[in-house]
């Protein structure tokens, strides 16, 4: 009995050991590229005929294999899929928003608003729209549009409540009309479509901008190609971005802080490069030559990234970090510690109805 079993066993383990190999060769056969994968383990990677797969069907039939993690749209547009944050229901309206969570989420703002202002600083809070909000043309066929979204609710009832609101929406749409805002196959913005948000926050908040171009440049694929598994497939130049060249090098530090302990380190040249919230650290960017003296505390998401440098050479201090990652004992700790003149909470639209703060 153990024999046979043992006899099983090696035969299906065979079966798998020649069968991975040969449908990743074939699969990359198919789509055009070398038959060998970099990594001679990769030929009995699940995840490589995964991705083979999942390309061949994105660029042969214009089709998702995992539409819940990403959705083909039109003229080669991928969008985030219903899995993060219902996001394509939201842009279509077919998502049933549970009732009184909007009011809920404005009275949140209007508590940290009062945190914020009753320390003394200036509040301003920012949506970053997703792509499905500005380039809904470029919607999958069977994912018409809304003429009103969950959006729209959010920041009615927010205005309602006198708190400072810049809803990025409008600035993105008058972008598109001269730049590519939204990246292909990324979830993000370009770093034209940060640039325009850092002009909209700017003007609304009375601050001096910097000057800058913008250089139109040719990126690999994105995010989005990267949770199908396939972003390896696609050529190098297979997307477009912005490079910022600003008219003065800004002579910038940066250090991190611990979200716990609060300790800093050193503040280490920086020059123009960008700076992420992604990590569970406090970044502070410090730049004495800043046209504008305040001292600013961002919370922020992953679309803060692409205009992180634009802000760090406006202001004279800059302390950044993912709202996702503190609760409202680290706000007020915040606000006293560091003492900041202007706060901007900047949420993604698709997460701006999930925020933890002011509960």
């Amino acid at each position: 009995m153990y024999s046979a079993r043992l006899s099983l066993f090696a035969a299906i383990a065979g079966v798998i050991l020649v069968a991975l190999p040969a449908a990743n060769v074939a699969s990359r056969a198919v789509i055009g590229a070398g038959l060998m994968p970099d990594e001679l383990r990769d030929l009995w990677s699940l995840d490589r005929i995964e991705g083979n797969l999942g390309y061949l069907a994105m660029t042969r039939l214009d089709r998702s294999l995992f539409p819940g993690r990403v959705r083909a749209g039109r003229d080669g547009y991928l969008f985030l899929g219903d899995d993060d944050g219902a996001v394509m229901a939201k842009a279509t309206g077919t998502w049933p928003v549970p009732e009184g969570l909007v009011a809920a989420q404005a009275e949140q703002l209007t508590r940290v608003q009062a945190r914020v202002e009753g320390s003394g600083a200036r509040f301003l809070a920012v949506i970053a729209p997703n792509k499905h909000s500005i380039y809904p043309e470029m919607l999958p066929e069977d994912a018409a549009p809304a003429p009103r979204t969950v959006t729209d609710d959010l920041a009615e009832a927010t205005v309602a409540r006198d708190v400072p609101l810049l809803d990025l929406r409008g600035a993105l749409r008058s972008a598109k009309d001269d730049v590519q805002a939204y990246m292909f196959t990324d979830t993000h913005w370009t770093r034209a479509g940060a640039a325009a948000s850092y002009d909209a926050i700017m003007a609304r908040l009375g601050a001096e901008t910097v000057e800058y171009d913008l250089e139109r440049i040719s990126i690999p694929a994105g995010d989005l190609t990267r949770l199908l598994k396939m972003q390896a497939l696609y050529p190098a130049d297979s997307d477009t971005d912005y490079r910022i060249d600003f008219a003065a090098s800004p002579e910038i530090c940066a250090a991190k802080i611990g979200l716990v302990s609060g300790e800093e380190g050193p503040c280490e040249p920086h020059g123009t490069a960008e700076i992420s919230a992604m990590q569970k650290v406090m970044r502070v960017s410090r730049n004495a030559a800043a046209p504008n003296p305040e001292t600013v505390l961002m919370l922020c998401d992953s679309f803060c990234t692409a205009s992180s440098a634009l802000f760090n050479a406006s202001f004279a201090e800059l302390y950044r970090v993912h709202w996702k990652f503190i609760d409202d004992a680290a706000l007020d700790s915040y606000l006293s510690r560091l003492d900041p003149d202007i706060v901007i909470l900047q949420m993604v639209e698709r997460d701006a109805l999930s925020l933890g703060l002011g509960r």
